[in-house]
């Protein structure tokens, strides 16, 4: 639908103030194609030279996201909404089991350089977690590929891993199509689910009582 749109500069100006208004920043390259408000990367490579230059004539104040500057404070906001997604599960998963068996960035068996976010012992069994938050899907992509790469070392099929994903932009329809799509396929005992799947996954599991 976006596609098939004229797209004058006026009509794409305001995409970007609409974008910053919810965001309170200028959208990057991985945000232009999730954005209902705004043409195709393809589409600013064709009719604008590129984003760089299409924020150089709309005059935003930030041009370029690939510099150090702005490299930086995109993960530095990126970190901060990791710890406060990290915060909420804590929360969630203290309630449930108690924080007597919930193990925070325990060592990831064979692979000591990594930690899973949270450990949980319970009953059947122990399950582990890593957290990450994301304003859009192919963010959460991209995070979860690095994770993937990461905890593949460790060829852990002991207990099942969640990867829990936050984010209210997050498009379900457009995850879904991505997971069919994968070339590798993630372990038997690996789970990518929301925060509310999270919560039902949890029923499957029993605490244990602290003597």
């Amino acid at each position: 639908m976006k596609n098939n749109k004229i797209w004058t500069l006026e009509k794409v100006k305001e995409g970007f103030e609409k974008f910053y208004s919810t965001y309170n920043r200028y959208p990057t390259a991985y945000d232009i194609d999730d954005f209902n408000f705004l043409p195709s990367s393809r589409q600013i490579q064709r009719s604008f030279g590129g984003l760089v230059k299409l924020r150089k004539i709309l005059e935003l104040k930030i041009e370029n996201y690939g510099n150090g500057k702005s490299r930086s404070r995109l993960a530095h906001n990126s970190n901060i909404l990791g710890k406060k997604c990290e915060r909420i599960v804590l929360e969630l998963l203290k309630n449930k089991f108690d924080e007597k068996f919930v193990h925070i960035e325990k060592p990831v068996e064979g692979d000591y350089k990594n930690r899973f976010d949270f450990y949980v012992y319970a009953k059947p069994k122990n399950f582990a977690i890593d957290v990450f938050g994301s304003d859009d899907t192919r963010n959460l992509v991209n995070n979860f590929n690095i994770k993937e790469k990461k905890y593949l070392k460790s060829n852990n099929e002991k207990e099942s891993l969640y990867f829990i994903y936050i984010g209210d932009k997050i498009n379900e329809s457009k995850l879904a199509i991505w997971y069919q799509k994968k070339k590798s396929k993630i372990p038997k005992n690996w789970k990518i689910i929301s925060l509310k799947e999270l919560k039902k996954e949890m029923n499957r599991y029993e605490a244990y009582r602290a003597i």
